[in-house]
């Protein structure tokens, strides 16, 4: 029996191997290279820490941040497409969960940050993803952030991983 015959098989796997790596590639490339978050509290040091936060993990970029609700609403336009929003609940003129009504439409995930026990927020507006108590760590942001995306099988590049 001819060689060719016995590796037709292996080549034909081989090459069906290959166009499979050249379009996951290609899915690949396509992927977004950061997820998009917007901020809204009405304490600076509040901004500053999530800030702080998305700046450290490497496929997030920080959108926006407003210290206040009012201003989120003028600038956050039908257009924009927000994957991570982090609201306080209460801030002046405006309590958080209002503006999230406002707001959820460009937004993938609601993320409240407040210094309120959870099922307080929960009585309030239960429609939100997730809940990060003041004062919010590191540990339980990256948890948060990384849940969410498992949770919901988002896509995360290589080199833009935790």
């Amino acid at each position: 029996m001819p060689i060719t015959t016995v590796l037709l098989p292996f080549l034909c796997l081989a090459i069906g191997i290959e166009v499979y790596i050249v379009k996951l590639c290609a899915a690949y490339l396509s992927l977004p290279m950061y997820y998009s978050c917007a901020i809204v509290d009405d304490e600076q040091h509040a901004i500053d820490v999530l800030h702080d936060y998305i700046e450290g993990i490497r496929f997030l970029k920080l959108f926006s941040a407003f210290n206040n609700p009012f201003d989120a609403l003028k600038t956050i336009s039908d257009g924009d497409k927000i994957d991570f929003l982090f609201l306080d609940i209460d801030m002046d003129g405006m309590k958080g969960t209002e503006l999230s009504q406002h707001l959820r439409s460009k937004a993938r995930f609601v993320i409240y940050a407040s210094a309120h026990l959870e099922n307080e927020v929960r009585k309030i507006d239960s429609s939100f993803e997730c809940y990060l108590g003041k004062p919010i760590s590191m540990k339980r942001f990256a948890g948060t952030i990384d849940k969410l995306i498992r949770l919901n099988n988002l896509p995360i590049t290589i080199e833009n991983s935790l």
